[in-house]
């Protein structure tokens, strides 16, 4: 495989499609990126991809560390008789909906460009105007008759945003499924930045799916892999105009934020701390005191109980297509938790 560069990599990844229930094309891709880094590269039933870097010291503590794949999209519920398709989104908010552009994926294999109907504001009544429309009134034009549609497109096929990442100022980069496929490449960092460096643990990477759904792919590879520690990394809110900088916000290109809390237990959290600061990792903090809506809670619960901490990576405008990031926090997410690795003998 052609050696790529970190951007590069992240666009691989996140200009494929991968919904929640349907990520087997992504984790060909995050396979193949994985591969030429690890011991061993599999891919389970569920579409999980899992990365094996062994340390080579029998009975040696392991430390799991998770970036999940999937990312929000919808499904068609109907194709009506005009060849408009109706649909239901997972995770999405529908204020943004109108007028964007998506793909359809057929079960045929073929991938459809479609819109999401926008109807002219001098066809609306005034007050009508300024309402948000729910998704259940709008539908998908795939510019097709309704026969030309029903041959094409089935109920249960899936959608997602169409666009393809683009560069803005500096290291700015914006696009669909940043969140959560940049983790995964920031883990692909850490594993470039460790090459050929001893370790003290087994290192297992795990770029799982259904995290949106409820962190089902994650729970599965937990239970089979049965870690000692595991680490979920994930995106968080960056700071934007339109919110005020508060506890749920984070600063853009400040580095990894680490949480703090039941989910994230404070005694891992605290290593972590000591890590970035001996190694001058910039990084922020965050108080988690429950779910932090990662996989982290999902992999927690397993067995009897498995320590966890949340590393988080800023991101602007989540669950959106145009999320947008710094390769600076990218790179720094990379950089720490490869530099807790190559510290961690395997206890707290």
């Amino acid at each position: 495989m052609q050696t790529l560069e970190l951007k590069d990599k992240l666009k691989k990844l996140v200009n494929a499609y991968g919904v929640s229930g349907q990520e087997f094309a992504v984790s060909a891709i995050a396979a193949e990126l994985l591969s030429p880094l690890v011991d061993k590269v599999d891919i389970d039933g569920f579409g999980n991809v899992t990365g094996y870097r062994s340390c080579g010291i029998p009975g040696a503590k392991k430390l799991l560390v998770d970036a999940h794949l999937d990312q929000i999209g919808f499904l068609v519920t109907q194709v009506t008789d005009e060849g408009f398709l109706r649909f239901m989104g997972m995770g999405v908010d529908p204020r943004m909906l109108l007028g964007s552009e998506l793909t359809v994926m057929t079960r045929g294999g073929e991938n459809l460009l479609g819109i999401v109907a926008a109807m002219p504001p001098h066809m609306q009544s005034p007050g009508d105007r300024s309402k948000a429309l729910p998704i259940s009134e709008m539908v998908v034009d795939i510019g097709m008759t309704g026969e030309q549609a029903k041959e094409k497109v089935h109920v249960g096929d899936y959608m997602a945003f169409a666009n393809d990442a683009i560069d803005l100022q500096g290291d700015v980069v914006c696009g669909k499924s940043m969140d959560d496929r940049a983790c995964f490449v920031s883990i692909l960092h850490a594993l470039e930045l460790m090459k050929n460096k001893p370790l003290a643990v087994d290192f297992i990477v795990t770029g799982t799916t259904k995290e949106e759904l409820g962190g089902h792919g994650a729970q599965t590879r937990t239970y089979h892999e049965k870690p000692d520690y595991a680490i979920a990394i994930d995106v968080c809110h960056a700071t934007t105009p339109d919110a005020a900088p508060s506890d749920f916000t984070s600063k853009f290109g400040g580095g990894p934020v680490i949480s703090i809390g039941t989910n994230s237990v404070p005694r891992f959290a605290r290593r972590v701390i000591e890590t970035a600061r001996a190694k001058q990792v910039p990084f922020q903090l965050n108080a988690a005191p429950s779910h932090t809506g990662t996989n982290a809670w999902s992999m927690q619960h397993i067995g009897e109980g498995l320590p966890t901490l949340v590393v988080s990576l800023p991101l602007k405008y989540m669950h959106s297509p145009v999320e947008m990031l710094r390769m600076a926090d990218v790179k720094n997410v990379g950089r720490l938790i490869a530099e807790f690795a190559m510290a961690f003998n395997g206890t707290l």
